[in-house]
């Protein structure tokens, strides 16, 4: 048993105490602030790629919405009868287009499905279905659910779980009566968020921990499969914080992420995409320096017990210096020298012991503040990253990716502004609404890179011809369309056939001219909506066609 009323049992005490609190405090110090910054890291990190999540499901849903869209307007589909052999081709083409859509097709008025892709269910009543009903009023978007008919018929992208869809519909018109016609409707598999997931998540997710959940507006998991009935979601108020730490109900604490997935598409989903990973996961690193640093402060604070046991006598000033040496880094001071002054070997040794423990304890402090700032110039270059992501995102959906012009969708804001601009202040605007002739034909002859040549020149013409305030966007396929605001409709007639002697001069295809076809209307007091000049366009545009194509008609 130690006995403690000698002054080297005391000194050794003493010494062997004060090493040991050194150490730790100085362990719990630096582990302190690694897991803070770890942990605010790792919140990052996660949110980063719950946002990369958000963004390609909000991506994909609205391209899949906006296909629908373009399909159900082309006057390929509001003109074809629907026993047309080439309207089933065209879904076929379509279907084959994306490997997650599970069936395309057209159902008439009477809910009865009169073309399919690949033929599938045609002559099935789906008159009860959520999204015939939905579909003849409007664009719908169906969230996640299952279809057994649709199922037996289909082989499951997943063979382990059983097969759901998310639902596209749009209204169909006649081009002539704008009477609707019937809904085309496309179920996509749900399996593709797999895909996305994989496209967005780090390939170390696993082994970091990091899970991924897709959670619809009711709360309930959509994915993962296995996840649904197992995993209790943190309460919504917790979730309303956007990133926090929580326990899941599951004994384990994990820091958590929830970002909305915010689409273009005219119906919200609501989902959400919540990514979490475990604390001791993000932490792993921390722990392990922690246990390095307290492993070399056991080893350098059992050096100093044997030494101070054996010569306890014969240096216990040494050793007082040493303590305040000690002390000295114990307050944060970095230029500290443990420096015993004294001849005995031993005693230099016990300062040079000193010296390189905290050599090796500051070494570790600095570089764990450089690996610190290191992670936060690496998150924000990501940030910024993300950030031209974004922009470049934003670009492309407002502009054509082929021709550089407005897109259909940048058309339809600028026109609602116009069409406001014109009821409010009475501000006229002209409408060219243009089609390049036969480009099947050249498509089919030439293949459809020269076809996309073809749009492309044809699109930086109209751009040229056009003025600084005109708007001209791809309306679809090779019909652009013009808008002139303050324009008579004497002056866009003198504009459209402009337009039309520069495409048939324009040499864009050796030893074969290109010519096209332009309608022209002029917004009327009487119109109802910003559509109707459009329609009177589109009229104009099919009168030039029918008597002879490379023309221009405008309303009388």
């Amino acid at each position: 048993m130690l006995n403690v009323d000698t002054f080297r049992n005391r000194l050794l005490i003493l010494f062997a105490g004060l090493a040991f609190i050194l150490g730790l405090v100085i362990t719990l110090y630096i582990g302190h602030k690694a897991s803070a910054q770890m942990t605010k890291a790792s919140a990052q990190t996660l949110n980063l790629v719950a946002k990369s999540i958000s963004t390609t499901l909000a991506n994909s849903l609205t391209e899949r919405e906006r296909e629908m869209i373009l399909l159900s307007d082309s006057p390929f589909f509001m003109a074809t009868d629907f026993k047309n052999p080439q309207l089933q081709l065209k879904l076929d083409q379509v279907k084959s287009s994306y490997k997650y859509y599970a069936w395309l097709g057209i159902a008439n008025v009477d809910g009865v499905v009169e073309v399919a892709a690949d033929g599938m269910l045609e002559g099935a009543d789906v008159s009860a279905r959520p999204w015939f009903k939905e579909g003849l009023q409007r664009v719908y978007l169906g969230d996640v659910h299952e279809a057994i008919l649709l199922a037996k018929k289909l082989k499951a992208i997943n063979p382990n779980e059983p097969m759901r869809f998310i639902d596209f519909a749009t209204p169909v018109y006649d081009a002539k009566t704008h009477k609707i016609r019937g809904v085309l409707a496309a179920h996509a598999d749900w399996s593709w968020a797999s895909q996305v997931l994989q496209s967005a998540l780090p390939k170390d997710a696993a082994q970091q921990g990091i899970e991924v959940f897709i959670v619809n507006g009711k709360g309930e998991i959509l994915y993962p499969y296995k996840s649904i009935g197992q995993v209790q979601l943190p309460d919504q108020k917790t979730l309303a914080q956007g990133t926090f730490i929580d326990d899941w109900h599951e004994g384990q604490n994990y820091v958590t992420t929830d970002v909305p997935v915010v689409s273009n598409t005219q119906m919200s989903m609501g989902w959400h995409v919540i990514v979490r990973q475990p604390v001791s996961a993000a932490l792993a690193d921390v722990r392990a320096m922690q246990k390095q640093i307290g492993l070399i402060g056991l080893i350098v604070t059992l050096l100093m017990l044997v030494v101070t046991y054996r010569l306890a006598n014969r240096f216990s000033r040494h050793i007082e210096n040493l303590a305040k040496s000690a002390y000295a880094v114990e307050k944060g001071q970095d230029e500290v020298h443990f420096d015993a002054q004294s001849s005995i070997r031993e005693i230099k040794w016990l300062s040079q012991s000193l010296n390189s423990m905290t050599t090796t304890l500051l070494t570790q402090k600095h570089q764990l503040v450089e690996a610190n700032a290191t992670l936060e110039q690496k998150v924000q270059e990501r940030t910024l990253a993300l950030k031209e992501a974004n922009s470049e995102l934003e670009k492309l959906a407002h502009h054509d990716g082929l021709t550089g012009l407005y897109n259909r969708r940048a058309f339809n804001d600028y026109l609602s502004y116009l069409f406001g601009q014109f009821q409010r202040n009475d501000l006229a605007y002209a409408v060219l609404l243009m089609d390049v002739d036969f480009f099947k034909k050249v498509n089919d002859s030439f293949g459809h890179e020269i076809g996309d040549h073809v749009l492309q020149s044809v699109a930086s013409l109209l751009a040229t011809a056009v003025r600084s305030t005109d708007f001209v966007a791809r309306f679809g396929g090779e019909e652009f369309i013009v808008l002139l605001p303050a324009t008579t409709l004497d002056g866009a007639v003198l504009l459209a056939e402009k337009i039309r002697q520069s495409i048939e001069n324009e040499s864009i295809i050796q030893n074969h001219q290109i010519t096209a076809s332009i309608g022209v209307s002029w917004a009327l007091a009487s119109d109802q909506d910003a559509n109707e000049a459009i329609r009177r366009a589109d009229q104009c545009l099919y009168t030039a066609k029918k008597q002879g194509r490379n023309q221009v008609v405008s309303e009388v």
